[in-house]
């Protein structure tokens, strides 16, 4: 049996799985529509916001374009934000643009410092644009975003976010926040197959739209998918199937209670942490309050032999990507695992450790299960 600890795409829920399996119908239908309407309710609910939610047929990859493709222009200055290989991507988006890039680079493993970026705005006050990555997935870290848009003056540039790896695992509160644009996806937080793209914009950010007009994307455009959804429509083709399984998914989120969902993610990963470092094993990143709910990247320079060694297991799990390429293994965990699985995983990975020459301790288990304990429910696992 194959068991998947990649982040994204995640294992299906049964649910989730079967929904998508339903027949197909007509996207004029009223049947759509009112699946439509229970999406856009449901999602508002997840945001905690009344806007509208555009769902794109693309990848989180497609979302994030569809923003910086709709609101920004050529010659734009933008502040874009790193700390990894997805924020670097995103910085591309802008840069194909044609916009004026204004780098804030932070080491791999670290997160972003609000300061850092309240310094930008202060000495480029005519940037259009911050870009920044919610949960970055190629390093583990997850950014503070709350903090990060409090300490920004009144005017500033329009806040995009990408949350594509952390929208269903941790909170992502656009309006509480104050932010202005963010893109998901279906894949990860969201446990569903891939192929679906979430885009909210704030009535800040349409506002911008408006006066900008139609972007030169014919199909990414925010305003044609917005005026469809005014009639419960969607402008092109949809994937029905990813909709049904979408829906089925925030339904057991929302059936779950959403706070006791993010809080379960947040210990396990606690958990696991705790246990690979009692394991003997190094973590990218060094400050737990910066470590993501929904992945955890391991630094080694045996990788690609732990991660080889952990496939030939059954488990499969993810490598670096661009400078950490070789150097880490990325073991994700969005779905709704519990103490079986946390044994399952660190048992595999101290095997695997053991069989590509790694030294590592045992023990690991019970530094693990006390970390779980401390935050069971009532002090019960």
């Amino acid at each position: 049996m194959k068991h998947l600890f990649t982040p994204g795409p995640v294992p299906l829920p049964h649910e989730v799985a079967s929904s998508g399996a339903r027949p197909m119908i007509g996207h004029r239908s009223e049947e759509f529509s009112a699946l439509l309407l229970r999406l856009q309710n449901r999602l508002r609910d997840l945001l905690k916001s009344s806007g509208p939610v555009v769902l794109l047929p693309s990848s989180g990859t497609g979302a994030l374009e569809s923003m910086v493709e709709n609101l920004l222009r050529p010659d734009d200055v933008v502040i874009s934000v790193s700390c990894g290989q997805f924020g670097l991507r995103f910085r591309e988006m802008a840069s194909r643009m044609d916009c004026q890039i204004v780098s804030v680079d932070v080491p791999w493993g670290e997160a972003v410092a609000p300061e850092a970026i309240a310094e930008a705005v202060r000495v480029h006050p005519e940037a259009r644009a911050i870009l920044l990555t919610h949960n970055e997935t190629s390093t583990g870290v997850i950014n503070p975003i709350h903090s990060i848009a409090s300490v920004l003056p009144k005017e500033r540039p329009l806040l995009l976010v990408d949350v594509v790896s952390s929208l269903g695992v941790t909170p992502c509160l656009p309006e509480v926040w104050g932010v202005d644009a963010l893109a998901g996806a279906s894949q990860k937080g969201l446990l569903c197959p891939p192929g679906v793209g979430v885009v909210w914009l704030s009535p800040r950010a349409w506002e911008a739209l408006e006066s900008l007009g139609h972007p030169k994307s014919f199909y990414f455009d925010l305003l044609g998918y917005r005026d469809s959804m005014e009639h419960l429509q969607s402008p092109y083709t949809p994937p029905i199937s990813l909709f049904y399984s979408l829906d089925a998914a925030l339904a057991l989120l929302a059936e779950h209670g959403y706070a006791k969902w993010w809080k379960e993610r947040r210990r396990f990963a606690a958990a696991f942490a705790a246990g690979a470092e009692a394991m003997g094993l190094d973590l990218l990143v060094r400050q737990k309050r910066h470590r993501s709910p929904g992945v955890t990247a391991i630094k080694t320079p045996e990788a690609k032999r732990l991660k080889d060694a952990l496939y030939g297991m059954g488990v499969e799990v993810a490598g670096g990507l661009g400078a950490l390429k070789g150097q880490i293994v990325r073991v994700a965990h969005y779905t709704d695992m519990g103490w079986p699985e946390m044994c399952l995983i660190l048992g595999s990975i101290y095997g695997a450790a053991k069989s590509a020459g790694l030294s590592v301790n045992a023990g690991f288990l019970d530094v693990a299960q006390r970390v779980w304990e401390e935050d069971a429910p009532c002090g019960k696992c």
